[in-house]
């Protein structure tokens, strides 16, 4: 029990907590009057149950309220959430000083905490995602190809005909790090499991930095104490920096004509095409690439994996789409963009679970007025709801059921582009939708599917007997995917 001094104090901190929380909450709330409020009457109760999950009370507003524009409160703001493609087309057209993207993914990550202010304010490296990351892709896919193939190979290499346990976000994950690696920094750091570790570890460290500053009001300085990334940055300098200067040289000697071997890879990319020479910064900048390019690639293609297992009647048709394929030119980019069902398992797995109940956050810096005269103020964020949109039975037949090949049977012909998985609208917003989309989404998807086809050529998948045939869903925040712990039964082919 707490004595009397201890219960006074601990209410007297709960009473300020709640201030803190209420205060700016209603103050907002009133120039928000016209659009509806999910939740209860008490904004601050709801905002404190949204940092668990934000997922029912974006379904709930969406099918209250669908097509128009509803607000969930935050801890510290007030979050609209609009759909339907009116809406989101004046949200996707807004021009960046008025409805920002970057300030919107900065604020929800807390980027200039966990990554640096420069990674959060000077973002060039999106521009090098665009240009020499998915330009190079055709001439990527060897190299993607030979990781995911090694690694494979050692994950499995001492089995023979058994079933084998695997943790299945452990395995994905491994081989995901692996290969994104392999692209970003090349051999053999992308091999070195102390590497790896330390990815793993800075990244986990930044989001759970990020959900603890949540907590907290933007005026409260609590951020250097919340964050332990720093010192990731520090041990992953003594892995880079070597490297770096000799990269370094290696591109001064280029501007200067001589003939040298030069790496192409994105380190290197950065190197030539950034604003920043320091080994720390340019460790920065790999590190955040690291952490947005595995965490959610591994997620939902561990939702694939999952489903390949539970629904192995479908292992064949995507083995005989690869075996022919594959026998016209090799496991090329062109190859891989033929692949019509293998795309459309993955954006069905991709619909199916998802990552995130909202996506195409915007932070207000000016206020918005939407078409029907509703207005957002400065400060506030605006986002769409994309769980809630995959799962709508107006939008998709059967919603709810796993259907692997729905967007395959939707291609008028083999040229149809719009049922990409990488293609964007307003139907389908894994990768949000309009300028600001995931810029990285073409090499996800190259790696995505590469590791597929090999899956499906050389394993065979079930689940456990005592595994139920669709996984569990977990929710933390606006995140959402398969428990973790999931388990999945691999055994090689005996045909291979």
């Amino acid at each position: 029990m707490l004595s009397n001094s201890s219960q006074a104090l601990y209410i007297l901190v709960t009473a300020g907590l709640a201030g803190i929380i209420a205060v700016p909450l209603f103050l907002k709330s009133r120039k928000l009057h016209a659009i509806p409020t999910v939740g209860s009457t008490n904004s601050w109760q709801s905002a404190i149950k949204n940092i668990r999950s934000m997922a029912g009370a974006v379904e709930e507003g969406y099918n209250k309220y669908k097509n128009a524009p509803f607000k969930i409160p935050m801890l510290h703001n007030w979050i609209v959430v609009v759909s339907g493609t009116k809406l989101l087309d004046e949200v996707r057209m807004a021009p960046e000083d008025q409805l920002s993207a970057i300030e919107g993914a900065n604020d929800f990550f807390k980027t200039a905490f966990t990554m640096g202010h420069r990674v959060a304010n000077e973002p060039y490296h999106l521009a090098i995602i665009k240009t020499q990351l998915t330009r190079k892709l055709p001439t990527l896919c060897p190299i993607i190809e030979d990781e995911v193939s090694v690694t494979l190979s050692e994950m499995f290499s001492s089995q023979d005909d058994e079933w084998k346990a695997v943790v299945a976000l452990q395995a994905i994950q491994e081989v995901i790090s692996r290969t994104m690696n392999r692209i970003f920094v090349g051999i053999p750091l992308c091999r070195n499991p102390d590497w790896l570790k330390l990815g793993n570890q800075h990244a986990i460290a930044s989001i759970i930095s990020g959900a603890k500053m949540d907590l907290f009001p933007r005026f409260m300085l609590v951020a250097i104490f919340l964050t332990s990334t720093e010192n990731h940055v520090e041990q992953a300098v003594e892995f880079l920096g070597s490297t770096i200067r000799e990269r370094q040289k290696l591109a001064d000697f280029a501007r200067g004509g001589e003939a040298v071997d030069i790496p192409d890879d994105f380190l290197q990319w950065l190197i030539e095409n950034g604003t920043e020479d320091s080994e720390k910064a340019i460790t920065r900048r790999i590190l955040f690439m690291v952490l947005v390019s595995i965490q959610g690639t591994a997620s939902t293609l561990m939702s694939a994996v999952y489903n390949l297992a539970a629904h192995p009647e479908y292992l064949v048709p995507l083995r005989e789409e690869v075996d022919a394929v594959v026998r016209q030119g090799g496991l090329t980019k062109a190859a891989i963009d033929k692949m019509y069902k293998m795309d459309s398992f993955l954006k069905e797995s991709y619909r199916f679970v998802g990552v995130s109940s909202l996506v195409m956050i915007r932070r207000v810096l000016k206020d918005f007025t939407f078409s029907d005269g509703r207005i957002v103020p400065r400060g506030c964020y605006i986002a769409a709801p994309s769980y809630a949109v995959h799962h709508d039975e107006e939008v998709y037949e059967k919603p709810d059921v796993f259907d692997p090949f729905r967007f395959a049977r939707l291609r008028s012909d083999d040229d149809d582009m719009k049922q990409q998985i990488v293609s964007l609208g307003s139907t389908f917003l894994p990768f949000g939708h309009g300028n600001h989309a995931c810029p990285g989404r073409f090499a996800a998807a190259v790696v995505q599917k590469m590791i597929l086809a090999h899956i499906v050529s050389l394993y065979d998948l079930k689940l456990d007997e005592n595994t139920p045939a669709s996984g569990e869903r977990v929710e933390f925040g606006i995140f959402v995917g398969l428990d973790p712990t999931t388990t999945v039964l691999f055994k090689k082919r005996s045909s291979t």
